[in-house]
């Protein structure tokens, strides 16, 4: 039977170690087990939440794609994945915040992660305005319906 092999920054040098090893092989400190299982556990949070970040800004563009076309009075089934993907980028932010905004870590990731998150929430916020502001006054004005 296979384990998962999980890994954490070494307390001392902060290279990517196995939670199995006894000391670091990079500086040689000891590492604690406990510590270890404690500290993977948190990787393993950082990691998820980066995944997760990388689909907000997926979902973010994809949800700004769609508005852009539901721009083009011929295509009507857009403006639907628009609101469809506004719809799950705010359940999938509120997700992230709930889930991943508070992991003591000072894994760079993490960081580029935040960044994600905050594009993917300024990308939302912006929507807000254009999809429901914008885009109905330039229907309004431009395409009057007959």
């Amino acid at each position: 039977m296979l384990t998962d092999i999980r890994t954490f920054p070494c307390p001392a040098c902060s290279q990517i170690i196995n939670d199995s090893a006894d000391i670091c092989r990079f500086c040689g400190t000891p590492v604690d087990r406990e510590a270890a299982i404690a500290a993977a556990d948190i990787q393993d949070r950082v990691n998820r939440g980066c995944s997760d970040a990388s689909y907000l800004r997926t979902v973010a563009v994809a949800m700004f794609v769609f508005l852009g076309l539901s721009f083009i009075p011929l295509i009507p089934l857009v403006s639907m994945g628009f609101l469809i993907t506004f719809v799950v980028l705010a359940i999938l932010l509120v997700r992230w915040q709930v889930k991943y905004r508070n992991i003591p870590t000072k894994d760079s990731d993490y960081d580029k992660a935040m960044g994600q998150r905050n594009l993917a929430f300024s990308l939302w916020i912006a929507a807000i305005a254009v999809g429901f502001v914008i885009k109905p006054l330039v229907e309004m004005f431009l395409w009057p319906r007959l």
